[in-house]
């Protein structure tokens, strides 16, 4: 259990942006999207503070250099992640107070 403004980091492949391939991976079992994710992450009592939607490529088993120093030059060159980003970055934090969502439907 995270306490009471705690911060929860995910980082999840994003079905709409990765399609079929999504499967490929045996531990995919639940197709989430940026707005599935940060849903869930509501109805869990979590408040959104950052979501880049395109932010990492889907998998680190591809042809493109994975030496430290690419990874670096990635992560500052951020027009490029529109182009190679498949998976969502979501970091949110949990209320103090846990609010019961279901109940405001």
């Amino acid at each position: 259990m995270l306490k009471p403004n705690g911060t929860l980091v995910v980082l999840q492949p994003n079905i709409r942006l990765v399609g079929q391939a999504y499967w490929d991976f045996i531990d995919h079992k639940t197709p989430l999207t940026e707005k599935s994710l940060e849903e869930a992450a509501l109805l869990a009592g979590f408040a959104t503070e950052k979501m880049i939607t395109r932010f990492i490529p889907y998998t680190t088993k591809s042809r493109t250099p994975q030496r430290p120093s690419f990874v670096r030059l990635y992560l500052r060159i951020k027009p490029i992640w529109r182009f190679m980003g498949k998976q969502t970055l979501y970091i949110g934090r949990k209320s103090e107070r846990d609010i019961d969502y279901a109940a405001l439907r």
